[in-house]
């Protein structure tokens, strides 16, 4: 039977070949345990590399590419807002564009980067909704892309420096396998398991290693972002 590792790493490799929208502190980070993982035709690593220079600023001041359209979903509850949200779609894609406020309030407690690198400058984030049910997603909740420019505007492959998706974790799961690093053809990608949710971080080739670590243990809850915004 695969690991949770490897379920890890097919299912984001997967999403970020084949989806419409594939999208990041030292003493936090100091708390966790790092491991590897022997998979076949991936290198893994088992302790952060030491850099110079990470360059990684903090996540204020970015342009949160969809704050403003959700004046239909202010006052809703979580149940209600999550159904406006999918509304808001085709019913058809289920990535749907969506505001940091509202992912605050469909995923309590969901934590992001307080550390992004120095050359992104826009963030675009979406709920990802089962299209069977118009529920969210189990395995990915919510996905957000750290950009160079306004999202869309250029490739991926130029533009977008690193790609969070969140989703829920499964019963039991604590989060004691701390961070997995695991090294892809286009970048990095590490996983790991905080708060009730699973996160999956990808950072494309030119953000270090280092600087992958440091976004994964420096998080703030998204919640924060939207009241300081």
């Amino acid at each position: 039977m695969p690991s949770r590792a490897t379920t890890w790493v097919v299912v984001l490799s997967l999403a970020l070949a084949s989806c419409g929208d594939v999208l990041g502190g030292v003493g936090e980070l100091s708390r966790r345990v790092v491991h590897g993982r022997d998979l076949p035709g991936v290198v893994t690593t088992t302790t952060p590399v030491e850099a110079p220079a990470l360059r990684l600023k903090p996540v204020t001041g970015l342009a949160w590419s969809n704050d403003g359209i959700d004046v239909g979903t202010v006052g809703l509850d979580r149940d209600a807002l999550i159904v406006a949200v999918w509304r808001r779609g085709n019913t058809v894609d289920s990535f749907v564009q969506a505001t940091r406020r509202e992912i605050a309030i469909a995923l309590p407690g969901i934590e992001f980067p307080r550390l992004v690198p120095e050359s992104v400058t826009h963030v675009s984030s979406q709920l990802i909704f089962d299209q069977a049910t118009g529920t969210l997603d189990v395995a990915n909740a919510a996905a957000f892309g750290m950009w160079i420019g306004p999202p869309y505007e250029a490739p991926r492959s130029t533009a977008q420096m690193v790609v969070l998706r969140v989703g829920l974790a499964a019963p039991g799961d604590d989060g004691s396998e701390g961070i997995q690093s695991f090294r892809v053809t286009d970048g990095r990608e590490m996983a790991w398991t905080d708060g009730g949710f699973v996160y999956q971080l990808f950072c494309r080739t030119g953000v270090t290693e280092a600087a992958c670590f440091e976004m994964a243990g420096a998080a703030v809850t998204l919640s924060t972002l939207v009241a300081g915004s």
